[in-house]
């Protein structure tokens, strides 16, 4: 679920509010060009997390079935409706039976997480 929230943040250009923020070396050297000087303390690498062995597969499926989202256009703007599973089954045409269900269920989870975000709904 953390790869597909921050999938779903990182594509609206937003920075996920239950991550701590610091300032990674390149947005420092931006505040140095200004003039404003960031004390080496401050500075920080970017948070990164683990994707385990087991979930490697299920969450590069997901990042591959980036074009793949069901949206509808309204007055309000687009409304992201989920994954187009056809397409993605499609995509992945060439796994068991099996294997297809057990990525499919990785992929609806993912879907869950990433679908209020995409959607704009409080984190």
């Amino acid at each position: 679920m953390a790869a597909a929230r921050a999938w779903a943040f990182a594509r609206r250009g937003l920075i996920d509010p239950e991550q701590s923020q610091s300032l990674d070396q390149d947005t420092a050297s931006d505040f140095e060009a200004l003039g404003v000087a960031v004390p080496a303390a401050e500075i920080s690498e970017p948070e990164a997390f683990d994707v385990w062995r087991c979930n490697w597969r299920s969450v590069t499926a997901f990042l591959s079935l980036e074009t793949q989202w069901r949206v509808a256009a309204g007055p309000a703007g687009f409304a992201f409706l989920g994954l187009d599973y056809t397409a993605a089954k499609s995509a992945f045409s060439g796994r068991s039976r099996r294997a297809w269900q057990n990525l499919l269920a990785d992929l609806q989870i993912m879907e869950r997480a990433a679908l209020p975000i995409l959607n704009g709904e409080p984190a």
